[in-house]
């Protein structure tokens, strides 16, 4: 629920509990005050428009302080004249609290305002922690399900790499029997020639 009102020729949105500023006002701290030109009031769906204020409808505040607002700095001259002039000034402001807003005589106060925002809100809210719940569910689930994954992926994979093992074992053992046998057929070739060439010469000397 909101409102726009009037006073001192501005116009201000305020809700009931809002704080707000307008310029200074004749009454004293700690008291109340209505203020009654109200051009609109918004509760829900219902919007009531004024022509242009709303006939009943009020404002109720309490002055919470008087106060001044920021230095606002002037300074004129004149271009080749020599004219400089420089002065200031601060705004007057009170600050009131809205209490409640009255569209039709009838006083709508903050507990009344927030009681409804508040029930709407705590569905939400369960809403929210439930899906926070299952996505916690979730990764936990998720978590649990890696390492059993990661188990089973060493598990198959030791056999393969023991096989693969092997058979580079069972190809080193064929090279290395290949090896052998070739050096010891070059070590019997070596042996073997030199003994048929001296019987070969011997024969050659008695045939002479």
């Amino acid at each position: 629920m909101f409102a726009l009102i009037r006073t001192g020729g501005r116009q201000y949105k305020i809700s009931p509990g809002e704080v707000f500023k307008v310029d200074r006002l004749a009454v004293e701290p700690s008291s109340s005050v209505v203020l009654d030109e109200v051009l609109l009031v918004s509760e829900g769906d219902e919007v009531t428009v004024g022509t242009p204020l709303i006939e009943g409808a009020n404002v109720a505040c309490t002055v919470v302080r008087h106060e001044r607002g920021p230095k606002v700095r002037v300074f004129r001259f004149k271009a080749k004249k020599g004219y400089r002039k420089r002065s200031g000034q601060r705004r007057e402001i009170t600050v009131l609290r809205v209490d409640g807003v009255s569209p039709d005589g009838k006083r709508m106060t903050m507990a009344e305002v927030v009681a409804p925002t508040k029930a709407a809100a705590k569905p939400k809210a369960r809403a929210k922690s439930k899906a926070v719940a299952k996505t916690k569910a979730k990764a936990t689930s998720k978590a649990a399900a890696k390492p059993k994954a990661k188990a089973k992926s060493k598990a198959a994979a030791k056999p393969k790499a023991k096989a693969k093992s092997k058979a580079a074992a069972k190809d080193d053992g064929d090279a290395a029997l290949t090896h052998a046998l070739s050096a010891k057929a070059m070590n019997w070739w070596d042996l073997e020639r030199p003994a048929g060439r001296l019987a070969g010469d011997g024969e050659a000397a008695a045939a002479g």
